[in-house]
């Protein structure tokens, strides 16, 4: 079910790397998705309070606060979100702990813009799936 009133599905994205993030809502908006970027994990849950997401992709390590945080504080706002942790450092411990926090699937950075937007159409279609 789109998590906007124009039918798109809204994204939320919280990651202090500009490079990751600005790269992510390039690839997202080009498919037709809304993006809202934050840079800091509080901005995120504080997005999430003001307004609903079909999507969340969350970096694990913010200037702020844990992207596990974030995580916690998304799940309690919007448990119906599906939520994607991505990382450039964590174990397997770390992965578990977002699975069990609510996280719905993790990738490891550098990924490709494919994996995210499979995972993406997997949880909430959308479009991804359309040829536009």
């Amino acid at each position: 079910m789109p998590a906007s009133i124009n039918d798109k599905v809204s994204i939320l994205i919280v990651d202090d790397e500009p490079s990751v993030g600005d790269a992510l809502r390039l690839v997202l908006e080009s498919r037709g998705y809304e993006v809202v970027l934050v840079t800091k994990g509080m901005e995120g849950i504080d997005q999430a309070r003001q307004r609903r997401f079909g999507f969340s992709v969350v970096d694990l390590f913010l200037n702020d606060i844990s992207g596990l945080e974030v995580i916690s504080g998304i799940r309690q706002l919007q448990p119906q979100t599906p939520i994607l942790l991505i990382t450039a450092h964590g174990g397997p411990q770390v992965l578990a702990e977002a699975k069990k926090l609510g996280a719905c699937a993790a990738l490891a950075k550098p990924f490709r813009p494919a994996e995210i937007l499979k995972i993406i159409a997997a949880k909430v279609g959308g479009p991804s799936d359309a040829s536009s």
